[in-house]
């Protein structure tokens, strides 16, 4: 029997579609692919390392269509927020307006992430591609927001602005 990766195996496939087609691909995977325990932002050119499934199925889809020979941008995002949608900001707010007293990670960081910048950036980098004017080069990057935190820090900032 053959164990498959539904993310991988269709990403691959999509990549080798659009190869032929001679489309471009772009595709968002996470952070997960890393296993964390760095102690400043990741780069694009760190090794990767996923320690849960979710991270794993990512890193599978990420080989896939890079192994494929599609044109392709490959982003990385972590802790997307928006107003809408099932994220931490969300459930921040809903929880607070339980009243109940929260308790929140404080040791693990990150860069909370609009959902609306990834949609921009992608967005503007389409158009790039399609007008050929500077055209994206393919590979891997990290879209995410500047800055850190903590979630206890974000839970904080959360209720601070709502």
């Amino acid at each position: 029997m053959r164990r498959t990766n539904p993310s991988g195996d269709a990403v691959g496939v999509l990549g080798a579609w659009a190869k032929q087609h001679g489309a471009r691909v772009v595709h968002y995977s996470t952070d997960y692919v890393f296993d964390g325990s760095a102690t400043r932002p990741y780069r694009e050119t760190d090794a990767t390392h996923p320690v849960s499934v979710y991270g794993r199925t990512k890193l599978a889809g990420e080989i896939a269509l890079r192994d494929s020979g599609a044109r392709h941008l490959i982003f990385r995002t972590a802790w997307v927020y928006a107003s809408r949608g099932q994220n931490f900001l969300r459930t921040m707010l809903r929880l607070g307006a339980e009243g109940d007293e929260l308790r929140v990670v404080d040791d693990q960081i990150g860069a909370p992430t609009p959902a609306r910048l990834i949609a921009e950036v992608t967005a503007q980098v389409i158009a790039q591609w399609s007008n050929d004017d500077t055209p994206a080069r393919d590979g891997v990057y990290h879209l995410v927001a500047s800055g850190q935190t903590s979630w206890c820090g974000f839970a904080r900032a959360i209720f601070e602005k709502a």
